[in-house]
């Protein structure tokens, strides 16, 4: 098979890995730069100083039933897979699709469900490392205000994951 080929397969099996097997909407993307969507709360420029990589491709993924979302900002390093991406999920976008989960209530439900999650202190109200890789629960997941997110990054290194991860984190709570 192809490099580009198992790059695209890979990256459609990390969204449905993150997304907690949610289905994605059909719906068109919410509005970009009105803070409706992850990409509104991390920019291509934003991700290229945090990691120190150029950025090929920003891909603004539509949200699922339930008002999460994705970012995914493609990384190209050879045959290697490098990336970071922002899942987001906000009380108020609940409301908008018409869910009726808050933020809080679904960081909680869904750290519930992960295994061998390391607490993180300084990011965020509360915040867990489930670690690297292409495993369900992988990521920095984060709350804060009402906001939930998770941070993935991929480096080739786990601790430089975390530490990286923790940045883009960051800049993120910087912005809500």
């Amino acid at each position: 098979m192809s490099a580009i080929f198992l790059r695209v397969k890979l990256r459609m099996s990390i969204s449905a890995i993150l997304l907690s097997g949610s289905v994605l909407a059909l719906s068109p993307i919410s509005a970009i730069g009105e803070g409706n969507h992850a990409c509104d709360y991390l920019s291509k420029n934003e991700v290229v100083r945090v990691m120190g990589s150029e950025v090929a491709e920003v891909e603004a993924q539509s949200e699922n039933p339930m008002g999460q979302n994705i970012c995914f900002f493609d990384i190209p390093a050879d045959m290697a897979v490098r990336f970071a991406q922002l899942q987001m999920f906000r009380s108020s976008w609940a409301k908008i699709s018409g869910a009726g989960f808050t933020a809080s209530a679904m960081f909680e439900n869904n750290m519930s469900f992960l295994d061998n999650l390391q607490e993180i202190s300084g990011v965020g109200e509360k915040a867990y490392w489930g670690g690297s890789g292409l495993k369900l629960g992988a990521g920095l997941h984060v709350f804060y205000k009402d906001s939930y997110f998770t941070v993935m990054v991929a480096t080739g290194d786990d601790e430089r994951n975390l530490k990286k991860s923790k940045e883009l984190a960051s800049v993120v709570i910087s912005k809500i």
